[in-house]
C-alpha cells in the first residue's frame, strides 16, 4: 500500500448524508452565539467523558469479546453524535474568560487546551504575573519513546502557551517561527511545568520564549517568532481580529 493510499485509509469516510458532508466555510458561517462556558455544563461533561474514553482506549487489556462489545458501543454513541452535529452556533473564544481570575481559558475548542474538545490536553494556562504557566502530568495518549512525551506534542503545548503569553502584554497573532531544544527526555507522569514570557515588541514582530521544567530541570526551551495583528485593548483575544480581517 502506498503512502498516499494509508493516509487515506486512516481517515473514516463520513457516512453519506451526513451532518459531516457540511463544508467547512458553510459550518464557520454558523458560529454566530457567543459561548461562555458556564452555560454548557452538559457539553463540558460530555467532552471530559469522551477525554477519559480516549485515555482509556489506549490502554486497554481486554478479552477480543469484551473489546466488540466496547467497539460496538462506542460506534453507536458516534452515530448519534454525528447527528447531531452540523456545527456548532457558537464562536471559538470564551467571551468572559478575562473575568475568571487568572485562568486563560479561552480556546475552548483548542486542541491543547479545549475543554469542549475532547480530543485536546487539557491544559489549564494561568498568569502569574507577566508569565503564562502551564502545569500538566501527561499520559499514554502522548507517548512517543518509551516513558516519554512526544516532542511534537511538546512543540504544540509551547505554541499555546507563548500565544497565551502575548495575550497576557494584549500582543498577538499567528506563529511564524517556532525553535524547540530538547535538553533532557520528558517524562510521562511528571509534572511538567510550562512558562512563556514576551521577550521583545518590535512593531508587529512579536519575540516570546519558553521553559518546561520536570522535578526542577529544565528539559525543554522554546523561542518563537509571532506576527501581531493590531488588538483592540478591550479585545479578549487575538482570533476575533484575525477573523475581521479575513472576512471569515
Amino acid at each position: 500500500m502506498s503512502r498516499s493510499e494509508s493516509t487515506k485509509a486512516a481517515v473514516p469516510a463520513p457516512a453519506p448524508d451526513s451532518a459531516a458532508d457540511a463544508q467547512p466555510v458553510d459550518r464557520a458561517a454558523r458560529r454566530t452565539e457567543e459561548l461562555r462556558l458556564a452555560d454548557h455544563p452538559d457539553w463540558l461533561r460530555l467532552s471530559e467523558g469522551i477525554r477519559r474514553q480516549i485515555a482509556a482506549c489506549v490502554e486497554l487489556d481486554a478479552a477480543p469479546e469484551r473489546l466488540r462489545e466496547l467497539a460496538d458501543q462506542a460506534t453507536a454513541l458516534a452515530e448519534e453524535l454525528e447527528a447531531s452535529a452540523p456545527g456548532k452556533r457558537v464562536a471559538l473564544v470564551e467571551s468572559g474568560w478575562q473575568g475568571k481570575g487568572a485562568s486563560m481559558a479561552y480556546l475552548p475548542f483548542s486542541p491543547i487546551m479545549g475543554t469542549l474538545n475532547p480530543a485536546s490536553l487539557g491544559i489549564e494556562v494561568h498568569a502569574e504575573g507577566d508569565k503564562a504557566v502551564a502545569e500538566i502530568c501527561l499520559g499514554e495518549i502522548v507517548e512517543g519513546g518509551t516513558g516519554l512525551v512526544h516532542g511534537g506534542v511538546i512543540a504544540a503545548i509551547y505554541d499555546e502557551v507563548l500565544a497565551a503569553a502575548n495575550l497576557l502584554k494584549k500582543v498577538g497573532g499567528p506563529t511564524a517561527k517556532l525553535n524547540i531544544k530538547y535538553r533532557k527526555p520528558t517524562p510521562l507522569y511528571d509534572v511538567l511545568r510550562f512558562e512563556g514570557w514576551v521577550e521583545s515588541i518590535d512593531g508587529r514582530k512579536i519575540q516570546t520564549r519558553g521553559r518546561c521544567l520536570a522535578r526542577d530541570q529544565v528539559v525543554t526551551e522554546a523561542e518563537a517568532l509571532f506576527i501581531g495583528f493590531d488588538l483592540d485593548p478591550k479585545a479578549s483575544d487575538w482570533h476575533l481580529r484575525e477573523e475581521a480581517e479575513s472576512g471569515r
